[in-house]
């Protein structure tokens, strides 16, 4: 029997967290690659010695990993920084990717989940890909009240992002998430997991 693995992506706040929920409830094996970077960049991380000798050792915690904080505020202002930072963990993340989906067995589903799948070209070499699409208008509601945001701010990020509508063209699937309903959610994803059994066999 064959395994099978997929790519979940989506706008902000579109709920691509509530679908990789969604897809672990159902059996699949899930990796969002945000985990999997903050593992790298946690105490005894692959990324550490590499971020600190690139960026400084202000950029190191007490507890030997990454401050984030720190070198989040870097790279948000600082396009060639972000760049750097993005030479030294992608590959890494690459990597880690690799090695989970190769290790899966016979018969499982795997999905692996990136807001920025299309973005850092993490869409090549998946048996499919899923988005999950909410409107322009949910998103801005859901920034506001989840991250206190104002409106002009959440249009903002919104703006400096790929679309969540240019995802979904390019997705094999999407998946509708306007509705605050994680059961309506779920069922949605129930129905494209049972289609992916029947590529199983």
């Amino acid at each position: 029997m064959v395994s099978l693995a997929f790519a979940l992506t989506g706008g902000i706040a579109c709920g691509k967290s509530m679908a990789e929920r969604c897809f672990r409830a159902c059996g699949c094996r899930v990796l969002d690659v945000d985990e999997t970077v903050r593992a790298l960049e946690a105490p005894g991380g692959r990324a550490v010695a590499p971020i600190v000798a690139a960026f400084g050792p202000g950029m190191a915690t007490p507890e030997g990993g990454v401050d984030r904080r720190a070198l989040g505020a870097l790279v948000f202002a600082d396009a060639a920084a972000r760049a750097r930072l993005e030479a030294i963990v992608l590959p890494l993340a690459r990597e880690e990717t690799a090695a989970w989906r190769a290790a899966a067995r016979p018969g499982e589903i795997s999905v692996f989940s990136a807001a920025t799948l299309f973005e850092q070209g993490w869409d090549v070499g998946w048996d499919g890909i899923v988005c999950v699409l909410a409107s322009r208008g949910t998103q801005v509601r859901r920034m506001m009240a989840a991250r206190g945001m104002t409106r002009a701010e959440a249009e903002a990020r919104l703006d400096a992002q790929l679309p969540a509508e240019e995802k979904a063209r390019r997705a094999t699937w999407t998946l509708r998430n306007d509705a605050d309903d994680p059961a309506a959610l779920q069922a949605q994803v129930q129905a494209l997991v049972a289609h992916w059994k029947q590529l199983l066999v």
